[in-house]
C-alpha cells in the first residue's frame, strides 16, 4: 500500500468535514491519564470505610487483577453509594492533575495541539460548526480550541459561575456574522461540570475540587453509567451527540476504543446505511476497533495503528492490515500532514 494511496483516502475523509470522536487516546500524548493509568490511581489510592465498601471494592480489584479493563472491571457490580462517590471524586482528582499541568503549557505556548491545527485547517472553509464528540472529561479539546482562537460550546453560558444553556441556548457573533464554533460533546461530563446540593447544574472553571456540596458531573464505568446519563445535562449532550452521529458526512476517530454504547452503535448505522468515509487513528486499535473496522465499518475505511518504526493501514483490500514503513502515520499529526 503506497503512501499516496492513504493520504488520497485520509483526504476524502478531510473533505467530506468529518465528525470527530475523542478517545482517551487522544488525551494521552498531552499527558493526561490512559485508562489503564486511572485504574491504577483508583487501586493506590481509593481508601474503603466499612464492610459493603470494603467487599465492593474486593471484586473490583480482583477483576483489575484479572486484567479487565476498569470498563469491565466496573461494569455490572452494585457499588454501595458512598464508594460510588469516592470513585468520581478520586478519578475527578487523576484526570485534573495532568490537565492542570497542561493547561500551564498551553498557557506559556508550551504546548503544540495537533486537534487545534486541525479544527483551524477545517475551518479554512465555508464550514460554520464542527462537532467534537468526546468520551474523555479533561480539557484537551477546550485547549485545543484555545490554541488557535477558535471559539467553542460545551452547553454552558460563559462566566465564572456558568448556568447550564445547552449548546444551542446562546449565540456567538464576530461583527454581523456568526462566529465559527465547534460544538464539543462531552456524553460523559466534565472536569468544570458540578450538580449543587439543590440539584442545580453550574459549570465551575476550577482546577481544584470545591467542597462538597458541589458533585463532579463525570460518569465513570459502572452500574450507575446508563441511569447516569439519563439525567439532564447528560440527556441533552447525548441528544446532540446522537444527531451529529447520524447526519456525519465522514467520521474522524482519535484513540477511541469503540467500547462506549452510547457512540459507536450511531458510527456503524451511519457507515452500514451511507457507506460515509471513516479514519480510525490510535497508537494501538482495540480488538473492538479491529472488529468494527473489519466486520461493521462498510466499505469506505481506513484505520491505522503504530507497528515498530513504522504503521499498519487496515483498509478493505486489507482487513487483517499491511504494513507501511512511514512512521507517525497513526497520529493525529500524523494524519495532519496528510491533508492540511
Amino acid at each position: 500500500m503506497k503512501t499516496e494511496d492513504i493520504a488520497k483516502f485520509a483526504q476524502t475523509c478531510f473533505q467530506g468535514s468529518p465528525t470527530i470522536i475523542l478517545g482517551s487516546g487522544a488525551s494521552m500524548p498531552h499527558g493526561l491519564p490512559s485508562m489503564g493509568a486511572l485504574s491504577d490511581c483508583l487501586r493506590d489510592k481509593l481508601e474503603t470505610a466499612g464492610q459493603a465498601e470494603e467487599d465492593a471494592w474486593l471484586l473490583v480489584r480482583t477483576a483489575l487483577a484479572n486484567g479487565d479493563h476498569l470498563e469491565a472491571a466496573l461494569e455490572g457490580k452494585a457499588l454501595p453509594d458512598t464508594l460510588l462517590a469516592k470513585i468520581v471524586g478520586l478519578t475527578w482528582q487523576c484526570v485534573n492533575e495532568k490537565d492542570t499541568a497542561l493547561l500551564s503549557l498551553a498557557a506559556s505556548n508550551g504546548q503544540e495541539f495537533a486537534l487545534g491545527h486541525l479544527l483551524s485547517g477545517m475551518f479554512n472553509s465555508t464550514l460554520n460548526e464542527i462537532h467534537v464528540v468526546t468520551t474523555n472529561y479533561d480539557r484537551v479539546a477546550e485547549f485545543a480550541c484555545n490554541s488557535k482562537g477558535v471559539l467553542f460550546q460545551t452547553g454552558f453560558a460563559p462566566g465564572y459561575v456558568q448556568k447550564w444553556e445547552s449548546t444551542g441556548g446562546v449565540k456567538f457573533r464576530h461583527g454581523a456574522k456568526a462566529s465559527r464554533v465547534v460544538k464539543i460533546w462531552k456524553v460523559h461530563g466534565s472536569l468544570d461540570w458540578f450538580r449543587t446540593e439543590d440539584e442545580r447544574t453550574v459549570g465551575l472553571p476550577v482546577f481544584e475540587l470545591p467542597p462538597a456540596e458541589y458533585a463532579p458531573l463525570i460518569v465513570t464505568p459502572g452500574f450507575n453509567k446508563y441511569e447516569t446519563t439519563s439525567q439532564d445535562p447528560f440527556r441533552t449532550i447525548i441528544n446532540g451527540a446522537d444527531n451529529a452521529l447520524k447526519t456525519a458526512s465522514a467520521f474522524l476517530c482519535i484513540g477511541f476504543g469503540f467500547r462506549d454504547l452510547h457512540i459507536h452503535p450511531k458510527i456503524i448505522e451511519r457507515c452500514r446505511e451511507k457507506n460515509v468515509p471513516i479514519v480510525v487513528l490510535a497508537r494501538t486499535l482495540t480488538d473492538e476497533a479491529k472488529d468494527f473496522l473489519k466486520s461493521k465499518a462498510g466499505a469506505n475505511y481506513m484505520g491505522i495503528e503504530m507497528s515498530g518504526a513504522g504503521s499498519k493501514v487496515y483498509r478493505p483490500e486489507a482487513p487483517d492490515g499491511v504494513e507501511v514503513a512511514t512512521a507517525d502515520l497513526w497520529s493525529l499529526s500524523g494524519f495532519n500532514n496528510l491533508v492540511l
